[in-house]
C-alpha cells in the first residue's frame, strides 16, 4: 500500500510537469510575437501621440520619406488587420488612420 502523502506528492509533480507542458512557447512563436508586438507598437506609439488620427506620410515625416514610408506601410496594414487602427477619412489624397481606442461618437 502506498501512503497518501506520496500520492499527493506524486499528483502535484503530476500537474507540474502538465502545466510546463501547456505553457512551453517555441522559439519560433515566440520570435513571431516579439516582431508583431515591435511592429505594432511603431505604428500604435505614432497614432497614440495625435489622437486626431494620421495619414502615412505624417507617420513618416513627410512625403519625401519615401524609404520610411514603405517600410511603415506593411506594418500599418498588419495593424489595420488586427483591428487596432482603423482608416477614418482623407486629408490631401491620403487616407487618416485613427486608433479604434480613440473612435467615439461624432
Amino acid at each position: 500500500m502506498s501512503e497518501p502523502g506520496n500520492e499527493v506528492k506524486r499528483e502535484a509533480e503530476n500537474e507540474q510537469v502538465i502545466s510546463a507542458c501547456m505553457n512551453f512557447v517555441t522559439a519560433e512563436n515566440a520570435n513571431r510575437n516579439r516582431n508583431e508586438r515591435a511592429h505594432t507598437s511603431k505604428v500604435v506609439r505614432l497614432l497614440e501621440l495625435n489622437p486626431l488620427g494620421m495619414t502615412l506620410p505624417e507617420m513618416a515625416g513627410g512625403p519625401g520619406q519615401v524609404k520610411r514610408i514603405k517600410t511603415l506601410r506593411p506594418l500599418l496594414a498588419e495593424a489595420v488587420r488586427l483591428g487596432i487602427i482603423m482608416p477614418v477619412s482623407q486629408r490631401a489624397g491620403h487616407t487618416v488612420y485613427r486608433l479604434v481606442k480613440n473612435l467615439g461618437p461624432r
